[in-house]
């Protein structure tokens, strides 16, 4: 196994499954934390996430196969995406991505389904498909505060790390949102949000 990535949450293996590449997710011990507690947070939210992954599949978002998730190591075994982060692929040459970028996210919430870290770093690039990875901080929700605060979230981080392809990137994101059943409901609350950051 090669160790690709390590975060403060888990720890990413390129390894193999049944002669495919394949990506472990490795949840890390937290030492500050009652022994108990941390195994029971860990392995709860290795299957949550599991879960959430495999429900974005199941309802058109492109997301990693889940090949299997073993709860006592704090582990999921899934498939490996060759491609590019949204991150670094996107450019005014393929700004097309952003409306399909607002079509997955709508089908995510109007599924109350919310991804919780929303980056372009979280979207990977094959060929002309997007894939939705890391749903560690997501949950099932029906609210429509918290997929305001999703894709609240997913603005600030498109503004920060897309300059050059606003407005236009952020408009088509949204013209993708409500075109595949997004709701205005959740775009208006997502303002009220963002002057309620702003202000305090």
């Amino acid at each position: 196994m090669q160790l690709i990535r390590q975060g403060a949450e888990a720890k990413l293996f390129k390894t193999e499954f049944e002669g495919k590449p394949a990506l472990l997710k490795s949840r890390v011990e937290k030492s500050y934390r009652c022994r108990q507690l941390d195994e029971l947070l860990r392995g709860a939210r290795t299957t949550g996430e599991a879960n959430l992954i495999r429900k974005a599949r199941s309802i058109g978002v492109k997301t990693p196969d889940i090949y299997n998730v073993d709860r006592q190591k704090k582990e999921i075994l899934m498939q490996f995406i060759e491609g590019q982060r949204l991150k670094d692929a996107l450019g005014k040459e393929n700004i097309g991505l952003c409306r399909e970028v607002g079509k997955s996210i709508a089908l995510m919430h109007e599924n109350n389904l919310v991804h919780g870290d929303l980056t372009t770093s979280n979207i990977l690039v094959q060929g002309k498909e997007l894939f939705f990875i890391d749903f560690g901080l997501g949950k099932n929700s029906a609210k429509i505060e918290d997929k305001a605060v999703d894709l609240l979230v997913f603005r600030k981080t498109f503004e920060a790390t897309h300059v050059e392809l606003m407005p236009k990137g952020w408009e088509l994101i949204l013209e993708g949102y409500l075109a595949a059943g997004g709701k205005k409901e959740v775009l208006k609350q997502m303002e009220k949000v963002g002057q309620r950051v702003r202000y305090h």
